[in-house]
């Protein structure tokens, strides 16, 4: 057999020379080859090298950039567009001009991609590239399938509303404004929402906001289809002029209690031992600024507010050491559990209206934030109250696994009420919390098995409500369950929306840049007092 020179790369291992082989050559193909007409490629893990124009460099922001091959075919449902990675390698474009790519073809997260290894500038386009109109059908398998053969083009959006508020990621979800919806729940798969973003800077939307002349990119994150505006476009809003409502009146002839979720409050301290986020002082400062003005002008400021994801007792105290906040002269209660964050709930009372009989932490396996249960009691009437404060299991990506451990939570705390009913039957009790579950679930069906506990939301005849917004639906996952001694006390049980419908103002916003101070709406509860 006749001897034969392969390509390779000579390496030098502990005073030997190794051939290595060289990578694969690169395939030059066509971009609307490399995305097919399915949503997997054909070309997975490919080695290849593909020419197109720069429609929008996302590289500060998403790792980056994008790039378009003008009549790459004729095949309606393959894309001509592609996103290009360039987390790990960085290189200079110019939008509007052609560039040739080499790298791997990539499916992350359901999105085709370029993992970039090397690029060239073939410079300016001479052409023009136009925007295509989007008009995705309301079938939601059918939508998908419509979305994904212009995944990675340059698109634009008839006039469209905003069916859900600007979130923390700077996600917001908008429809047509021919479809005449103005918001959707949980229940409906209509495949015309599309998220809107624009990654180099922050678009704040609000609830029934109308956008047009919108054009950008469309990309994929985990079957949610969005569109990204790049800096080089701009949009026209029209605000809806949507206000929070006004506080509810509290008086001394009721007792208020809320539950409210507060959106990852960390201080400005690295825990050890502690996957915790470290904001800056100012960003601290303004995110406790914002969450007691929340408080103060939308809530009321209740009795008793049990809270979920705060990072310790200090943050609460801090909290509540606000301007805004100290008419009630708030007292913090609060004890570490487990989590890996270290986030934990916790309870502030008005230490005028009532004093702290004592607090405890149950802790078990199936919860990384134990349930706190917090025994007041009023100052003036000496009427008593117990307080349990929960954060069940949040998503993990494994619904089954996640509403398991649901359903063992529910189980524990509808089991901790009845010890609490055996030692002190004439002292009620309320269980509240985000329970990561809706209103109709498993876990609140345990819960509220055998009559304990009632759900008793005071609700119009036909109105829909939600506590928090997820990809674009409203849900309900925050809920005040009450003893059913109880029930006939109860004034008004229903959520605030002082949160889901107001856009994200962004990372390091003013307080008072946008009403919303976290993802999730509160819930309010009014007893009368005997």
């Amino acid at each position: 057999m006749p001897f034969m020179l392969r390509a390779s790369r000579s390496l030098f291992v502990a005073g030997a020379l190794v051939l290595a082989p060289l990578p694969a050559l690169a395939q030059a193909v066509r971009i609307c080859a490399i995305q097919g007409s399915g949503f997997i490629p054909t070309m997975l893990g490919s080695r290849v090298s593909a020419s197109g124009v720069v429609t929008a460099d996302f590289q500060a922001s998403r790792g980056g950039f994008f790039m378009q091959e003008p009549g790459c075919d004729d095949d309606a449902t393959t894309s001509d567009g592609i996103f290009v990675s360039t987390a790990s390698r960085p290189g200079a474009v110019t939008v509007g001009n052609r560039v040739t790519v080499t790298g791997r073809v990539t499916n992350d997260r359901d999105l085709t991609a370029l993992q970039m290894e090397s690029v060239s500038d073939n410079g300016p386009y001479a052409g023009s590239l136009e925007a295509v109109r989007l008009s995705p059908p309301a079938d939601a398998a059918a939508a998908a399938a419509y979305f994904e053969a212009y995944e990675g083009m340059l698109v634009s959006l008839p006039p469209s509303r905003v069916v859900a508020a600007t979130d923390h990621l700077g996600i917001a979800y908008v429809m047509p404004d021919s479809s005449g919806v103005a918001r959707l729940y949980r229940s409906d798969a209509d495949g015309r929402k599309l998220g809107l973003a624009a990654p180099a800077s922050w678009l704040m939307l609000s609830q029934g906001d109308r956008v047009s002349d919108v054009a950008g990119v469309l990309t994929e994150v985990s079957g949610q289809y969005e569109l990204d505006v790049p800096p080089t476009r701009s949009l026209t809003v029209e605000r809806s002029g949507l206000r929070p409502p006004d506080a509810v009146a509290l008086s001394s002839s009721t007792l208020s209690v809320a539950t409210y979720d507060l959106q990852g409050l960390f201080d400005a301290v690295d825990d050890p031992g502690k996957d915790d986020e470290v904001p800056t002082a100012d960003r601290y400062a303004a995110g406790l600024a914002r969450r007691a003005a929340s408080i103060a002008r939308y809530l009321g400021l209740p009795d008793v507010i049990g809270v979920q994801e705060a990072e310790k007792v200090e943050v609460l105290q801090d909290l509540s050491a606000q301007p805004a906040l100290l008419p009630a002269s708030y007292r913090s209660v609060l004890v570490e559990g487990p989590d890996p964050q270290g986030l934990d709930v916790g309870l502030l009372y008005n230490s005028q209206r009532l004093w702290l009989r004592s607090s405890e932490a149950r802790p078990g396996a199936m919860f990384t934030r134990p349930p706190l249960v917090v025994r007041l009691e009023a100052l003036d009437n000496h009427e008593r109250l117990t307080v349990i404060v929960n954060h069940f299991q949040a998503p993990t990506g494994d619904p089954s696994a996640d509403e398991q451990v649901r359903i063992a939570q529910a189980d524990a705390v509808r089991a901790l009420v009845d010890e609490l009913k055996a030692a002190e039957p004439d002292v009620p009790v309320v269980a509240l919390g985000n329970l990561n579950a809706f209103e109709d679930s498993v876990p609140l069906q345990h819960l509220t098995a055998g009559g304990r506990l009632v759900q008793h939301m005071t609700l119009a005849a036909g109105e829909r409500t939600y506590t928090y917004a997820s990809q674009g639906r409203c849900q309900i996952v925050d809920h005040i369950l009450v003893d059913a001694a109880l029930a006939p006390r109860v004034v008004q049980l229903k959520p605030q929306h002082v949160n889901v419908d107001f856009g994200d103002a962004g990372p390091g916003a003013s307080p008072d840049a946008s009403p919303r101070a976290s993802d999730h709406d509160p819930v309010l509860l009014l007893l009368s007092r005997p």
